[in-house]
């Protein structure tokens, strides 16, 4: 069987958020029509037909969580076999001995490989490293140890194949020298070692190995692989050699011929373990997977490849929730297993051993966790842990700064609130952790914003980011951003705002499945003093984005000049065109004399809404602009669909017109060749090339949503985006550029008054007496199969809510819920620990006698037909008003 059709990998749309049930996608292949043969439709031959490696999820988002359930499995002999629980806890795996090391040359980043401890290698003749108690040396003659990677393996996002390992390589500076491994220190007796030897550089072929042990040979001309992406394929050596004592040291050397590259190359090695050749191959799901979709059911196939030196294999499966304490739960010959009774909130370990000739060889434990979504509503992601609080709005490494909860604390996290204010930071606020969530719903007073420097992520996973606010201005005196998720993976941005940066005020590149949601971007500053452009360049710019899947919806951006959006798909490390983009029902205003422009391997465009202001120029009819500025290879293709310019087109209108290069004006989507002959293949298609797993509305009802619905709202839509918001519908602009003289896009903070009066206000101690990060009043609810308590309340403070004390009343503006839709009308429903009545825009809430949390939907329809359901939570709790 092949492992690819058991593939469903998730991606995120809204970070995670959606899931994805996807279409596996292999290393070039993934074009447009691509059916799954070994050719692809760019003319490649898949590397690996059979590989899961290069599967790519589509959008959407799920998070994790912790404690123990407990799990059953399927097994298949010549048929499917179930396993009762009894048979499962009866047999308990064997464990599996030794350590592994990976070698990172000296200068490389070190990317996180929880299976693989890194041993860095400085750029001398000898290096030595200890680990368990055993010294290694590594050494070459007449020159030194030279390290490189494959950054395209290297870096991967997801990496449970051992790429971090097989990425990187050390070797020796100069041609035919080898290279030596001196072991010390392992007890007497025998032992064995693995080696991987794959070139990280782009050859036509590599020398062959000849490896001695102990002055004498043992292995002559292994082949070594070049830029492989696992550990199966690439090339590995697997020796056994006797220790007679502790104090013995063991030379093993590696000595490359005269052909190929002249060189040896060692990736990393293991110390009494199995032969990789003895062990299964590509399991799915892949090893590390912490996002494995189960599309609302409660099961999932596993399945593998067949050992490489395997005679008529079969198989022993095992499966648990701790790793090292895994129970057989099936056997059989078949390469495929069902396991059930599956949960999102453990992590499940299992390993298939693989007997053949009456001989077991033990397999890797592999570790995988369920999707879930990250919060209601989440579209198109995060982990709990330990909660720590803002409690200060000073800049520093302290406990209680932000700067401290998101730089200086470790491990997973949740991020509440106890103070609301201006923070000014003085430097670069990055995080670049797993399982961090930033919930800025549960500050007090008017909430937090962010001046000075720019805060956002850089190479994390698993972030959940709401309503946060960051104007950085010109505190810093620098040029900067605003926030971004910068190789970034799993991560998503809700209801959010950013402006009054010099740089652009959001940015993702080399990001993968990553969300940015109802989020407004607004007032980039123009001509600002940019230091890489000359004095009085305009430089008002939203985002460049990337991703590998981005997906960017419910978006308001307002008042740029460009780059609304820019399209930064890249290269990938072969230099063809990367990036996989999800533009969906977003608003974009008052653009200058650029909108959406750049390019990415493959873009949805779908129901945006393109609405010119003052500022706009002339040219500006169109609303996306395919650039084709060079012939790099691999392909830059477009779906555009349902867009609409008021006044220009509409989203019946025809969206492009002859591939994209036949109408260039008074078209949603265009196509710009810059160089000749320009590229031959298809730029735009018919259908969308992969799914976005959010909920899409025409772009006409998605104008009224977005300005009904977007920026940070939570605990209150300050001054500044209520103006933003409101100028947008009106078409108007309040502030003009004192440098520039552009209607609605400044060039200083002042010109649009400053930041507007952000009280410091600080939580009382009672709301929270047990500083669990719970408000006292919270009833304990999780909002959802899958969630905490903790989840549930941040939850609920992200949306509309009220307060109230028991048996009294509070009055909800509904209109503030409303403020895209024309002349909307409301009915309200649903209260059940209490009662409402409703007076044209305001409903009035009164409470029964006990405390508790209740929720009513509001409907909302307007004068065009438009309609549209909200909920308001409601906290009922004694001296709430």
């Amino acid at each position: 069987m092949e492992i690819k059709s058991l593939l469903t990998v998730n991606l995120i749309a809204s970070l995670l958020s959606t899931s994805v049930a996807q279409q596996p996608l292999w290393e070039r292949c993934g074009g447009q029509d691509w059916t799954g043969e070994t050719k692809c439709v760019d003319g490649a031959v898949c590397s690996s037909t059979t590989r899961t490696r290069n599967a790519s999820p589509e959008l959407q988002v799920k998070a994790r969580l912790a404690p123990l359930r407990s799990a059953t499995a399927t097994g298949s002999s010549a048929s499917p076999v179930a396993i009762t629980n009894s048979e499962r806890s009866a047999s308990d795996a064997p464990e599996a001995g030794g350590f592994r090391v990976r070698l990172n040359p000296n200068g490389l980043r070190v990317w996180d490989d929880p299976d693989w401890p890194v041993w860095t290698v400085l750029s001398q003749a000898s290096h030595s490293y200890t680990s368990n108690g055993v010294t290694f040396t590594l050494s070459t003659e007449g020159t030194t140890l030279k390290g490189a990677r494959y950054k395209y393996v290297q870096q991967r996002a997801a990496a449970g194949m051992g790429e971090k390992m097989v990425g990187e390589a050390m070797s020796s500076d100069a041609e035919s020298a080898p290279i030596t491994l001196t072991i010390q220190g392992l007890s007497a007796g025998t032992h064995t070692l693995a080696t991987w030897h794959n070139a990280p550089h782009k050859l036509a072929s590599t020398a062959a190995l000849t490896i001695s042990v102990k002055g004498s040979d043992v292995l002559s001309n292994l082949a070594q692989s070049i830029r492989q992406d696992n550990l199966w394929d690439s090339s590995s050596s697997y020796l056994t050699f006797d220790v007679v004592s502790a104090t013995e040291e063991v030379k093993i050397i590696y000595t490359p011929d005269s052909s190929g590259d002249k060189r040896a190359y060692l990736n990393g090695f293991e110390i009494d373990k199995a032969d990789v050749k003895t062990q299964i191959q590509f399991p799915y799901p892949l090893h590390l997977d912490e996002h494995v979709d189960l599309e609302g059911k409660t099961s999932t196939s596993v399945s593998w490849k067949a050992a490489k030196s395997a005679t008529s294999p079969s198989y022993k499966v095992y499966l648990g929730t701790e790793t090292g304490s895994l129970k057989l739960v099936g056997s059989g010959t078949s390469t495929s297993a069902t396991f059930s009774s599956l949960n999102t909130d453990d992590y499940y370990y299992w390993r298939v051993d693989v007997v053949s000739n009456d001989n077991t060889f033990i397999g890797r434990e592999n570790m995988f966790r369920i999707a879930h979504l990250a919060f209601p509503g989440a579209e198109g992601h995060g982990k709990r842990g330990k909660v720590i609080k803002v409690t200060t709005l000073e800049d520093g490494t302290e406990p209680g700064t932000l700067r401290y909860a998101l730089s200086v604390a470790t491990g997973p996290r949740t991020i509440i609130f106890d103070v609301g204010g201006v923070i000014t930071t003085t430097s670069r606020l990055a995080v670049s952790d797993k399982y961090v969530t930033v919930a800025a719903q549960t500050a007090p007073g008017k909430g937090v914003v962010i001046q000075g420097m720019p805060v956002g992520l850089s190479g994390a996973s698993d972030n959940i980011w709401r309503h946060m606010r960051v104007r950085p201005g010109k505190v810093s005196g620098e040029t900067i951003d605003g926030m971004g998720m910068a190789g970034s993976n799993y991560a998503i941005f809700d209801r959010c705002s950013v402006g009054w940066t010099i740089d652009e005020s959001f940015s993702s590149r080399s990001a993968n499945n990553i969300t940015l949601q109802r989020t407004l971007i607004s007032e980039p500053l123009n001509v600002a003093g940019h230091k890489n452009y000359p004095a009085g360049t305009a430089h008002g710019y939203s985002a460049s984005v990337g991703g590998n899947i981005g997906s960017f919806h419910h978006n308001l951006l307002a008042h740029a000049e460009g780059r609304s959006w820019s399209m930064a798909g890249g290269l990938d490390d072969a230099a063809s065109f990367n990036g996989r983009l999800d533009f969906r029902n977003n608003v974009v205003y008052n653009f200058g004399h650029r909108v959406t422009d750049g390019g990415a391997h493959q873009v949805n465009f779908v129901g945006n809404y393109y609405k010119p202001g003052p500022a706009t120029g002339s040219s500006m009819t169109y609303d996306l602009e395919g650039t084709y500025e060079d012939d790099a290879p691999g392909t830059q293709t477009y779906y555009c669909s349902g867009n609409s310019m008021p006044g220009v087109f509409t989203q019946d209108s025809t969206q492009y017109v002859g591939d994209g290069t036949g109408q260039t004006s008074n078209i949603a989507c265009r196509a710009v060749i810059k160089f000749s002959p320009g590229p031959t293949y298809q730029k735009f298609y018919d259908n969308e090339f992969f799914k976005s797993y959010v909920e899409t509305q025409t772009s006409t009802e998605a104008y009224k949503r977005v300005l009904s619905d977007v920026g940070a709202q939570q605990p209150v839509l300050d001054d500044h985006d209520t103006r933003i918001i409101q100028e947008t519908l009106n078409g108007s602009y309040t502030y003009t550029g004192s440098v520039g003289n552009t209607k609605g896009i400044i060039d200083d903070p002042a010109d649009a008054g400053g930041l507007e009066d952000f009280p410091t206000v600080t939580r009382d101690s009672s709301w929270d007496s047990d500083d669990d990060g719970i408000a006292d009043w919270w009833d304990g609810s999780t909002g959802g199969e899958g969630y905490t308590p903790l989840e549930g309340y941040i939850n609920f403070m992200a949306e509309p809510h009220v307060y109230v004390s028991p048996s009294k009343t509070v009055t909800i503006n509904l209109a503030a819920l409303a403020s895209g839709f024309s002349s909307p009308s409301f009915s309200v429903s649903g209260p059940t620990k209490g009662s409402v009545s409703l007076s044209g825009s305001e409903a009035s809430y009164s409470a029964g006698a006990s405390a508790g949390i209740d929720y009513i939907t509001v409907n909302i329809k307007d004068g065009e037909g438009s309609t549209w359901s909200r909920k308001v939570g409601i906290a009922i709790y004694e001296g709430a008003n």
